[in-house]
C-alpha cells in the first residue's frame, strides 16, 4: 500500500518554457551556423538543440556536451537561474570548449560567470512586460587562446 501523504508531494511537470516569438526572432538575428542551443526547452532556435528533459535534437547534460572542441560558431544558452555557484565555472568551461574562437555566446541569465576566455561585446535589455523572466541578453565573443612564453 502506498502512503497517501507521498502522493500529495509528487512533482507535476509543466510543458517546458520557451521564449516569446518576438524574442526568438531577435535572438535569431545573431545566429551564425553551425549553432548550438543548450537548455533549449521548447525553443526551435539553433541548428542543434540540446536539453536533458525535453524532446530536443540531442538529449545531453550541458556539463558534458557530446561535441568536439570548437564545433560551433554560435551558442545560445538560457541556463538555470539558480544554478549552484560551484557549478557555474564548470558550465562555462564546457561552453567555451565547444565554441569556436571568435564565435559568439548568446547568454540569457541574471548571472555572468567570469571567464578570461569570453569578452562581452553587447548587452541587450527588453522593456518591462515585453518578455518574461530575465530581460537581459549578453553577447560575448570567445577570445583566442594566448599561450604565455616560459
Amino acid at each position: 500500500m502506498t502512503n497517501p501523504k507521498a502522493r500529495r508531494w509528487r512533482y507535476k511537470f509543466k510543458k517546458a518554457w520557451s521564449w516569446p516569438e518576438s524574442v526568438e526572432k531577435f535572438i535569431s538575428l545573431f545566429l551564425v551556423s553551425p549553432s548550438l542551443h543548450i537548455f533549449c526547452g521548447e525553443s526551435d532556435l539553433g541548428d542543434i538543440r540540446v536539453d536533458l528533459h525535453t524532446d530536443a535534437d540531442v538529449k545531453a547534460d550541458a556539463f558534458h556536451l557530446p561535441f568536439r572542441n570548437e564545433s560551433f560558431q554560435t551558442i545560445v544558452a538560457d541556463p538555470p537561474w539558480h544554478l549552484a555557484y560551484h557549478l557555474r565555472p564548470k558550465l562555462i568551461r564546457e561552453i567555451v570548449r565547444v565554441l569556436k574562437t571568435g564565435g559568439k555566446l548568446i547568454w540569457n541569465a541574471p548571472w555572468w560567470p567570469n571567464s578570461r576566455h569570453l569578452k562581452i561585446e553587447e548587452v541587450w535589455y527588453a522593456k518591462p512586460n515585453t518578455y518574461r523572466i530575465c530581460p537581459i541578453i549578453l553577447i560575448a565573443v570567445k577570445l583566442p587562446n594566448i599561450q604565455r612564453g616560459g
